[in-house]
């Protein structure tokens, strides 16, 4: 049963107070009404059409055909990935009174002034060095102005949407509303279908705003719920059955063992740094953290550390539904408070629901809670352990609006730091119940590959270039805290679909690999080209990796249940927080994004790193190889915190 929380606006009050003579605006006729039969007065978002109908087949003439046969058949993509299909489902016009939480991005301004600020925030000598923005100065060198928001919300209101939220920095609008109006303000035509063995909905063709919004909106979120980011935890369950062909390589002169998640401060040398009390670290969930906070608590009194301040803060306006399964937060908080020795206050920035229905996760929930935390610019450090499909993230318009929210973090010294994925170079391919990663069946005999097993992407937000992107290792230790080694983590194939106790309720076989690679739509900063070589003209990660094996993973506590073995990215990047919390702590968080200084200093110096050399994260001899210096399985490799922070002077 879940949980419901529910919670106030945490948006700006002020501004809806000041938007109220605005109800007037329902009143007139809905801006879509004067314009529909002229399209030139409409143009194009960021996002795009998410259903999509397959691509016609060899005997079919024409596309209008392919149309016809994909609505008869069910015959669809989804955002924009041929792996990701609906096969012989009923797809039908969603009702009209499908209620639906949309949130409309508004784009930066002066966004040239805006690159230039970025990059010389991390230049010594710059006059911008290190001279980071308070929200409210971000809001009036670059954020969408008063006026512009004020001209989204009167068309939201013209076009029945009501309970219309403005976030602090003018950059999110957020409306209730139905398919009705969906289709009135943004020419958006939404389908129902099932999908992975639920009912979903997703629009089958782009959002449209008029012309004269075209220079403010971006983009508009939840218009789909078919495909939403996914955790990545590696739970060890004991019914789970492995199939053959493992990859994981063993270093025999030390031992691969689980590890109390104080265990890593240790190894990767946090420890040697003050405890992180002078740090705020925040972490994006979903749901309602009640018995995460618990288990928080149980896990501190065990390890002997101080109870830690927690709170939670909601990402919206809605309700905090509780899944009945908290081990992904429960992996992040406590490998962060075990990793940093403790933390000055710990925020829980929670998603809220897609509707008033209790959908779940949603793009536009999850784009909230990353601003929220921004606008609120409290915590220092900020773990994201949620990712998807890049080519989704971009058809659904929700990658472009997130990398609008992190440059506002980077501009006020916030360190967001994201898994980079668990399913190897195949985060486009899953399996019947959704787990990525897939790559074909077990009929007893073996693993038989059905997907195209030299088609790679990669995992969003890690794959965007104002963020950390950690990927995943093997861990070996000597006495349980002393490093020893790291190879890619790649424990190679097992069944990917299972039940609670972990048996599998098909023959679907999935690979547990560290996500790394080149993405398709983000850009190169240019530090990563100036390091790596002209050649790379697109983001590759991941930047740094950590411990993420479930042999060699984290013994937490889940439900009140203590030694509970997990791995999977959602533990590096914990452990890459909390280590940097205590860097922070020790320069008086005066620190910013590091990403940059990491690609100008460890082609060359590398004192701070351990740099991983073996092992790869594709399957069948596919996927990257790791090498000496950066490579696209664990990037840089592994930290020494304590020589890192020393490097940074005082």
């Amino acid at each position: 049963m879940k949980k419901v929380t529910h919670v106030d606006s945490t948006f700006s009050k002020g501004f809806t107070k000041a938007l109220l003579p605005l109800a007037i605006a329902a009143t007139l006729i809905p801006l879509s009404a004067q314009a529909a039969n002229t399209s030139n007065n409409w143009v194009a978002t960021r996002t795009g059409a998410f259903l999509q109908a397959a691509a016609p087949s060899a005997n079919t003439a024409t596309q209008s055909e392919a149309q016809s046969t994909a609505t008869k058949t069910g015959a669809f993509t989804l955002g924009a990935s041929a792996a990701t299909g609906v096969v012989n489902a009923l797809v039908t016009p969603l009702e009209l009174s499908q209620p639906l939480h949309i949130t409309v991005v508004l784009k930066n301004r002066n966004q040239d002034q805006l690159d230039t600020f970025l990059r010389e925030l991390a230049q010594p000598g710059s006059p911008n060095y290190r001279q980071f923005l308070k929200p409210s100065q971000f809001k009036a060198r670059f954020a969408p102005t008063d006026a512009q928001v004020q001209a989204v919300v009167e068309h939201l209101r013209a076009n029945g949407f009501s309970n219309i939220q403005v976030s602090a920095n003018n950059k999110l609008v957020s409306a209730e509303g139905n398919a009705n109006n969906a289709q009135s303000g943004f020419h958006a035509s939404l389908k129902r279908f099932n999908y992975r063995g639920k009912q979903v909905y997703a629009n089958d063709s782009a959002a449209l705003i008029p012309a004269s919004l075209g220079s403010t909106v971006d983009a508009v979120l939840g218009l789909q719920n078919a495909v939403v980011p996914h955790k990545t935890i590696h739970r060890v369950l004991p019914g789970s059955a492995v199939a053959r062909e493992a990859h994981a390589t063993t270093n025999a002169a030390a031992s691969q063992v689980a590890h109390q998640p104080t265990d890593f401060a240790t190894i990767y040398d946090a420890a040697s740094l003050p405890a992180a009390s002078n740090t705020t670290v925040g972490i994006i969930t979903w749901g309602d953290m009640t018995q995460t906070i618990s288990d928080l608590n149980t896990f501190t009194q065990n390890a002997g550390l101080p109870t830690v301040n927690t709170s939670t803060v909601a990402g919206g306006q809605g309700t905090l539904a509780d899944d009945g399964d908290p081990a992904e937060w429960d992996l992040d908080s406590q490998d962060i408070i075990g990793t940093s020795g403790g933390v000055q206050q710990l925020i829980f920035y929670a998603a809220v629901n897609g509707d008033s229905q209790d959908s779940g996760l949603t793009d536009a929930t999850l784009t909230a809670a990353y601003n929220k935390a921004v606008t609120d610019n409290v915590a220092k450090v900020i773990n994201v352990s949620l990712g998807l499909d890049e080519a989704s993230a971009n058809s659904d318009g929700s990658l472009q609006a997130d990398d609008s929210v992190f440059q506002q973090a980077v501009a006020q010294g916030q360190i967001f730091s994201v898994s980079s994925g668990d399913a190897g170079v195949y985060q486009w391919s899953t399996s019947p119940q959704g787990a990525p990663g897939y790559i074909g069946t077990n009929d007893g005999s073996g693993v038989q590959t059905t997907i195209n097993l030299s088609q790679y992407s990669v995992s969003s937000p890690a794959s965007s270039p104002y963020v950390v992107a950690v990927g995943g290792t093997t861990l070996s230790t000597k006495n349980t805290t002393t490093w020893s080694g790291e190879t890619v983590w790649n424990e190679g194939t097992a069944f990917a679909d299972l039940d609670s106790n972990g048996n599998p309720v098909d023959d679907a076989v999935r690979i547990w690999a560290t996500g790394g690679g080149v993405s398709q739509y983000e850009t190169a900063p240019s530090w990563q080209t100036t390091a790596l070589g002209s050649s790379v003209t697109k983001r590759v990660l991941p930047d740094v990796a950590f411990d993420a094996a479930s042999a060699t993973g984290a013994l937490i506590v889940i439900d009140g249940q203590a030694g509970q073995q997990v791995g999977g990215t959602s533990l590096a990047s914990p452990i890459f927080v909390g280590g940097w919390a205590r860097v922070e702590s020790a320069h008086n968080n005066s620190l910013s994004l590091p990403t940059s200084g990491f690609y100008q200093t460890f082609p060359t110096t590398t004192t701070s790193i351990h740099d991983v050399t073996s092992g790869n994260n594709g399957y069948g001899g596919k996927g990257y190889n790791a090498k000496v210096g950066w490579d696209d399985t664990t990037g840089f490799g592994s930290l020494d915190f304590g020589k890192l922070s020393a490097s940074y002077g005082q």
